[in-house]
């Protein structure tokens, strides 16, 4: 055996230098995209996760304040984790004369068409809760 073809025998060929590298060149970029894919997941699941605390809070601010909302659609600008939020109220009478359903919704940008996230509630006359009767539903 002669030693040109011992050093043919050891070493790698161009073909296979090049399928290699083009494995792993598909792999590296499956990561990459992957990843993104990923990070988008983590921003839009934070972002529906802040929405739905405005919603709650909205909702839960009116269930426990002694004031009876009127019915109709009601907007406000509220700032939760370094973001403005637009929050649409619509306040509806119901068959239980001591109840009103309300539908809050939140969205980012103030001409968006969908909104991030929605919450349904009900708000009891205050009057009722709080044991009192008048006319405007304020307790004396």
């Amino acid at each position: 055996m002669n030693i040109a073809s011992q050093q043919r025998q050891e070493g790698f060929t161009l073909i296979e230098i090049l399928v290699a590298m083009t494995i792993i060149a598909v792999g590296v970029s499956a990561l990459v995209a992957s990843a993104g894919a990923s990070a988008f997941r983590a921003d839009y699941l934070r972002e529906r996760e802040f929405g739905r605390w405005v919603a709650s809070n909205a909702l839960t601010e009116l269930q426990t304040v002694p004031a009876w909302p009127d019915t109709g659609t009601t907007n406000k600008v509220v700032e939760m984790g370094q973001f403005i939020w637009y929050v649409r109220t619509q306040t509806q009478a119901v068959a239980d004369p001591d109840l009103r359903r309300v539908d809050v919704q939140v969205r980012r940008d103030k001409d968006a068409d969908n909104y991030i996230y929605t919450v349904t509630g009900f708000v009891g006359n205050p009057a009722t809760r709080l044991g009192g009767s008048t006319e405007n539903g304020l307790t004396q």
